[in-house]
């Protein structure tokens, strides 16, 4: 990761206002999150023509990240469900089953590799956010639709926080996949090959929007 190093209480004066989440959150709370560009998500959900889900994830957390909930106030407060338990809680509560995890450590960052099976289309946007609000699926007749919404919207007002986090994030990506079972018939944000529809941007890119990226699919 390329960037200047900071220490720990540097870098809480310059996030006074970032957002913390309960564990028991799903993967809404990595989405959420990406506002934060401390963390690189790179997702793939391979669907069936039966509508189950197969969900492989491998996220990388910025040390600073982890130390957020644990240095702060309220220590039930982490920014995402990094340990087995919690992951596996995630995927149980949205009728999912958590297949494999496993954490590797660097010096500055550690990495969640996790894969997870869902039976359904409904259980798996449950996971993406049990709220309904960032993460919605739905069918009208034969056709069938994925939305979601990636980031806050809301891009920092100091401008050198929006530099800091530009410089030390530089190499955090989100990059999300998904193979569908059909051929995709329309999409907005996605870039689609045959059956598989892709996004990538730099997560200090999604911390900067304006808005929060709406990101739809329709088989």
């Amino acid at each position: 990761m390329r960037g200047p190093a900071w220490t720990t209480g540097a870098f809480f004066a310059k996030i006074p206002h970032m957002k913390r989440f309960p564990l028991s959150g799903s993967l809404a709370l990595c989405l959420a999150l990406l506002a934060s560009s401390c963390i690189g998500i790179d997702s793939s959900a391979s669907i069936a023509a039966n509508g189950s889900v197969s969900l492989a994830i491998d996220y990388k957390v910025s040390l600073a990240v982890d130390e957020l909930g644990r240095l702060d106030a309220n220590s039930a407060y982490l920014p995402l469900p990094v340990g087995r338990a919690d992951l596996e809680l995630a995927s149980t509560r949205a009728g999912g089953q958590l297949n494999s995890w496993s954490r590797s450590d660097a010096a500055d960052s550690f990495t969640i590799k996790a894969a997870i099976s869902f039976p359904n289309l409904a259980a798996f946007a449950s996971f993406m956010d049990p709220t309904g609000q960032d993460a919605v699926y739905s069918e009208q007749g034969a056709r069938k639709t994925l939305s979601m919404r990636i980031g806050s919207g809301r891009p920092p007002a100091n401008a050198d926080l929006s530099r800091f986090v530009e410089q030390a994030f530089a190499d955090y990506r989100i990059r999300l996949s998904f193979q569908l079972p059909a051929a995709i018939v329309d999409n907005s944000g996605f870039t689609v090959n045959g059956r598989t529809a892709s996004f990538d941007m730099a997560a200090a890119a999604v911390y900067a929007s304006a808005s929060p990226i709406a990101l739809r699919l329709t088989w």
